[in-house]
């Protein structure tokens, strides 16, 4: 098992970042589609309560490169869904990723979450424990994933103060 820590600063507010972004279908489907060039990105479902918000999105990612026996192993077309549930109260969205390919062998679970980080800024902290189950490719399978996730956090943050700067958030 592999454990990953991302952390990003956005130019926003917690309650902007939550209430304005994060939930937010444009924001979405523009970082996603246009800054992660993601092939595919749907939202399933989404719904909402006092308490919540559960949504599950499916995903079809631009995978970096990859070595020859993990490329051999999961092929082309990998894609997963991202089940999440954010928690009102404590600001915490807790996910659990499912790939298309593989689901028994892989295990993808984390939390995002946010701290005050000065005037009008937010630390956006995504931790993550990724488990492949894999007899010799387990560990070379986690850290491609994790690689992939930190390019894509990396874009994605940049993306998003860009996005906030533009939209006059």
């Amino acid at each position: 098992m592999a454990e990953v820590k991302i952390e990003h600063i956005y130019n926003c507010s917690e309650d902007t970042f939550w209430g304005k972004l994060f939930f937010d279908d444009e924001y979405n489907r523009q970082l996603f589609k246009d800054a992660l060039q993601f092939p595919g990105y749907e939202v399933a479902s989404q719904k909402e309560d006092d308490k919540q918000i559960h949504r599950v999105i499916n995903v079809v990612p631009k995978l970096g490169p990859m070595p020859g026996p993990v490329k051999k192993l999961i092929g082309d077309g990998l894609g997963y869904t991202e089940d999440g549930t954010f928690d009102r109260a404590t600001r915490r969205y807790r996910i659990k990723i499912t790939p298309n390919k593989l689901a028994d062998k892989i295990k993808i679970e984390g939390v995002l979450y946010t701290k005050p980080a000065g005037d009008n800024k937010v630390n956006r902290v995504f931790e993550c424990k990724v488990d492949v189950k894999i007899f010799g490719l387990g560990g070379l399978v986690e850290k491609q994933v994790i690689g992939d996730m930190e390019v894509s956090y990396a874009k994605g943050a940049e993306f998003t103060n860009k996005y906030l700067v533009d939209k006059g958030l």
